[in-house]
């Protein structure tokens, strides 16, 4: 069976699954057991907050429960695996877009019956990298599915998708975690507090990140160093700043604006008195010049970086005149 490109993910420690999204949960589960699936869905809400883990989970569920007798377990590996032979994870290849020759790959993998059950399901992580091109194709799919199927497109950007995609399929928005309730997972399978603690802080109400940045520790390194380099390029004058933008990876840029807005974010918290952030050591201390921000201001470039932020993803702004944007305000 020829799967779309990447379509193979393992959950590399199986005691963390879903943390947080009860309301979602239930509301796909009492759907399901009343026969009331729509046949697509729209999982919006910010990165690594949990949205694929829930989908795949919740695929493990529907399609062993339409299994039969001992095919269940089988079923549920498979889809662990990436292998299950009615399910079709998708992604973006080398991280740039879907093509459209991916959806008509979708489209061939819905003629084909179902294999095992009675359902296919296809997966589309990052739903916004989807090319025009690849919108147009995939809009025909969802104004005339086959069969019985499901399609779950994932995306912290839905204003990048064609109003037609959005009007059909019905939205579930996922929403920050609180950190009691990731601190209390990660005890349960065993962290010592003050790493529970300290991951549940820095997650950003992400149960993903905190996974994430347990699973590959060299992570918290690298963004801690990232972090350094944001307090010296913000303090510095405004040739460093354009070097500094000559230095970052193409394909980075967007990313880097995302760390600006994260930090900006920890310091309006300083700003108001919350100081946990710098307690941990994750965050390393602004310096004078941003100590010396107003709570407007901080605000400002915050609100600025989210706008610059969206337009990567809805328009053909030049990620690197974003960034430099971003830092003339600072």
């Amino acid at each position: 069976m020829k799967h779309i490109y990447v379509s193979c993910y393992t959950f590399h420690v199986s005691c963390f699954m879903i943390i947080g999204h009860q309301k979602q949960w239930n509301f796909l589960k009492e759907k399901f057991e009343s026969h009331q699936l729509s046949h697509a869905y729209l999982f919006t809400g910010p990165d690594e907050i949990g949205k694929k883990t829930l989908a795949l989970e919740f695929l493990k569920m529907i399609i062993g429960d339409l299994s039969a007798g001992k095919e269940k377990d089988l079923n549920q590996k498979l889809i662990d695996q990436g292998k299950h032979p009615d399910f079709l994870m998708v992604l973006a290849k080398n991280g740039s877009e879907i093509q459209i020759g991916q959806i008509r790959e979708i489209q061939q993998f819905l003629n084909l019956k179902p294999y095992y059950g009675s359902l296919k399901a296809v997966v589309i992580d990052r739903a916004e990298k989807m090319n025009k091109e690849a919108q147009g194709c995939f809009l025909k799919t969802l104004e005339e599915p086959k069969g019985q199927t499901l399609l779950i497109l994932i995306t912290a950007k839905p204003e990048a998708l064609l109003p037609t995609i959005l009007s059909r399929c019905q939205t579930i928005k996922f929403f920050i975690v609180g950190l009691e309730e990731i601190k209390n997972h990660l005890l349960k399978n065993k962290l010592p507090e003050k790493k529970a603690e300290m991951l549940a802080h820095i997650s950003d109400g992400r149960p993903g990140r905190a996974i994430n940045l347990l699973l590959e520790p060299e992570k918290t390194e690298k963004e801690k160093q990232a972090f350094a380099e944001i307090i010296r390029v913000s303090s510095s004058d405004l040739a460093s700043k354009f070097q500094y933008t000559k230095s970052i990876e193409e394909s980075d840029f967007a990313a880097t604006i995302e760390l600006f807005k994260r930090y900006f974010r920890q310091l309006l918290f300083l700003k108001l008195g919350i100081k946990n952030f710098i307690d941990f050591g994750f965050f390393p201390p602004p310096s004078d010049k941003l100590k010396s921000y107003s709570l407007a201001k901080i605000k400002e470039i915050i609100k600025l970086a989210e706008f610059l932020d969206s337009s990567i993803a809805t328009t053909n702004v030049n990620p690197k005149l974003a960034l430099e944007i971003l830092l003339m305000e600072q």
